[in-house]
């Protein structure tokens, strides 16, 4: 049993290694949260049309793809931590959301509906749905209603009064669910660029995000401040750039910049007759990589430097940015692993010099590649191929 406390920061470290363990995650059996009652005061001028329920049917507007379960967990376990903080009140909010992580329950998510920097309420409804029995859930491959699914585990609703709604709608945890997940794939991207040689010797680039790191970390243990009441919390006044946009606008940059540098070594791989083709002439479809990549680098940028002044995206939209932006990079690093790849495999049989020999690590790292893209010796569809670089390259333990 592996246990999440509220009186300790939530530390990225910590987040990471509660989402890839196996071990159910329990509430720590601890009364005296560092912040209690400080998310549950009482509104002001609180009415019968202001329970649990109806704010959160009134703001369940999401819109778009869903959330993958990825994500959900993510977000179930932020959320989790957050009212945790929240004194005794909060707890049995806190514990069923644990609940729904341990046993798969993933509540109906939509990515459109948020500012993020405290504006997450509309996601975080979508969340809380489930908790009284709304909305919907995935659970084993299913769409449930939330209610069939509280009915077959035996789990009563937990009491959720206004003040206690108005907590659970106040969070950025939605933002935070995508800015810790790009970052720690941001960083596992700029190993796995640094072991094939994407940056063409440069040094490597995970310095340049140790302040986006200290950001996002930061934030995940910063509460907001109490609303008052429903239109204090659905204020739709845009706050300043905080650290947080700065944070994410940072990392933006930096992977881009590395998918960029992927693209170049494809393109240079390609460039060179005999370094990627078996019967050069007739196996024509490794050609198309450079066009490929130019493509995902076009959808990757450009990203303007951010400025004390300016970032290109604030909240929630920097967050879902940066995921996005990292996802293209680990399909252009994918790329380049496979023309990598394939010059490596023309070394030997052909007795060419292709340049110097992979150290023992890309050699290790390319022979576990192989397992999952095999050398091209004919033309082939080479689009699963990529699928799989690309998940290689996210997956794989880089040294």
């Amino acid at each position: 049993m592996t246990y999440l406390s509220p009186n300790e920061p939530l530390t990225l470290a910590t987040l990471a290694a509660l989402l890839r363990g196996s071990e159910a995650v329990r509430l720590a059996p601890e009364t005296e949260p560092p912040r209690a009652a400080s998310l549950l005061a009482e509104p002001t001028a609180a009415t019968p049309a202001q329970e649990a329920g109806h704010w959160l049917t009134a703001l369940a507007a999401g819109t778009g793809p869903e959330l993958p379960a990825a994500l959900v967990r993510r977000l179930l376990l932020l959320a989790a931590y957050r009212l945790g903080r929240a004194g005794a009140a909060a707890e049995p909010v806190a514990r069923r959301l644990l609940d729904f992580y341990n046993r798969e329950v993933w509540p109906v998510v939509y990515e459109y509906g948020s500012l993020g920097a405290g504006y997450d309420q509309v996601p975080l409804a979508h969340l809380g749905l489930p908790l009284v029995g709304l909305g919907e859930v995935n659970y084993q491959g299913y769409r449930l209603a939330a209610a069939d699914v509280l009915g077959l585990f035996g789990w009563e609703p937990p009491q959720v009064p206004p003040a206690l709604a108005l907590g659970l709608l106040s969070g950025s945890d939605f933002t935070l669910a995508y800015a810790t997940e790009a970052l720690e794939r941001a960083e596992h991207l700029l190993r796995a660029a640094d072991a094939v040689g994407v940056l063409a010797g440069s040094p490597s680039s995970l310095g340049l995000l140790t302040n986006a790191r200290q950001a996002i970390e930061a934030a995940c243990t910063t509460d907001a401040p109490a609303p008052a009441s429903l239109a204090e919390l659905l204020t739709t006044t845009i706050a300043p750039a905080s650290d947080l946009d700065h944070a994410l606008a940072q990392l933006t940059q930096v992977v881009a910049q590395v998918g960029a540098h992927a693209a170049l070594r494809t393109t240079a791989l390609v460039a060179q007759p005999g370094h990627l083709a078996a019967e050069p002439g007739q196996q024509v479809g490794l050609l198309a990589l450079p066009r490929v990549a130019a493509s995902l680098v076009q959808q990757s940028g450009p990203w303007p430097e951010a400025n004390a002044d300016h970032v290109p995206l604030r909240g929630a939209a920097a967050a879902q940015e940066a995921r996005r932006v990292v996802e293209l990079a680990e399909q252009l690093v994918g790329i380049a692993l496979v023309a990598t790849a394939q010059a490596l495999g023309l070394r030997e049989p052909a007795r060419r010099d292709l340049g110097p020999a992979p150290s023992p690590a890309l050699a290790q790292a390319v022979a576990a590649f192989r397992e999952h893209v095999t050398f091209a010796a004919h033309d082939r569809v080479l689009a699963p191929d990529l699928h799989r670089a690309a998940r290689f390259v996210r997956e794989h333990a880089w040294a």
